[in-house]
């Protein structure tokens, strides 16, 4: 790849992310990779996340991370949460994006959107300045390395509320790949400072429907913003096995939320299984139990 270059273009009712890159070979060739946004924010029901994770963005300080492959509409989740607070709350809301997605329109809050390389240079150049700038909500487009990591912890840790995306299979794996960001010798100092400010994960894939004729979202949730689970947050099998319990109304692995989406007609249990990962032997138990 010799060059590339990446921004949005408003085609109403849409907005198109576009990247376009050249290709070197016999012949330099011209290719562009195209995303359809809808400009008006999507809503939590809209995109098929229980009315729950309002739980998480109530909060007025701490972390929220949502993690998946990329395509699995981790952006569309982060704006259909911004999309609560700015319904419910006067805040100022500052976000720092490669690109910038969505164009928020202001409810009750104001917005700053910091782009990537003509805004900023780096996400922790973005995150280090917004401190300055007096934001109630940080957002923060990728978390990839330990800089950005360190400032997203320091943000929420004195006092702001941060939602910030990382690359991650489940929620165990996204919790594992912040703290794998840093050296050995600090992952117990980091461990200790996520414990006290994680509110949240929510890991995501998005799946061809029945229909074939769009998506459906299918999420694991973790809730931590009473710190209930904040003492296995290094133990991805306690994490693992505190996700399966029944007694809890709001955590969720992903096998049961692909179990429900199965029982209600909106995914194939084939393609079900083959998205379980992990929770595949999980998931069959309790499509075995619903025959």
């Amino acid at each position: 790849m010799k060059g590339s270059i990446n921004g949005p273009m408003d085609i109403s009712p849409w907005r198109l992310r576009i990247n376009g890159y050249t290709v070197c070979g016999v012949k330099q060739r011209l290719k562009m990779a195209v995303r359809r946004l809808p400009i008006k924010q999507p809503t939590l029901k809209d995109i098929g996340l229980t009315e729950n994770v309002r739980i998480m963005v109530d909060n007025p300080r701490g972390l929220i991370l949502v993690t998946g492959s990329t395509g699995s509409g981790k952006s569309t989740t982060v704006s259909a949460m911004v999309d609560c607070i700015n319904e419910a709350r006067s805040y100022h809301i500052l976000t720092i994006e490669d690109p910038i997605e969505y164009v928020f329109t202001p409810k009750k809050s104001t917005f700053s959107q910091r782009e990537i390389g003509s805004d900023c240079p780096t996400f922790f150049d973005g995150v280090y300045d917004a401190m300055r700038q007096r934001p109630n909500v940080i957002i923060i487009g990728e978390i990839r390395d330990r800089e950005t990591a360190e400032a997203a912890l320091l943000a929420a840790e004195s006092g702001h509320l941060v939602i910030g995306t990382v690359h991650g299979n489940n929620v165990s794996g996204a919790i594992h790949k912040l703290l794998s960001l840093f050296p050995k010798d600090e992952r117990d100092s980091k461990r200790d400072a996520l414990s006290s400010t994680l509110l949240g994960v929510i890991s995501q894939i998005l799946l061809p429907n029945t229909k074939k004729d769009g998506y459906v979202l299918a999420a694991e949730l973790l809730f931590n913003h009473k710190q209930q689970c904040s003492e296995m947050l290094g133990d991805a099998a306690k994490v693992n096995g505190y996700l399966q319990r029944k007694d809890d109304k709001l955590n969720r692995s992903m096998a049961h939320s692909l179990h429900e989406l199965v029982a209600s007609g909106k995914l194939e249990k084939g393609v079900a299984l083959a998205a379980a990962g992990i929770g595949q032997p999980v998931l069959m138990d309790l499509l075995k139990s619903t025959v």
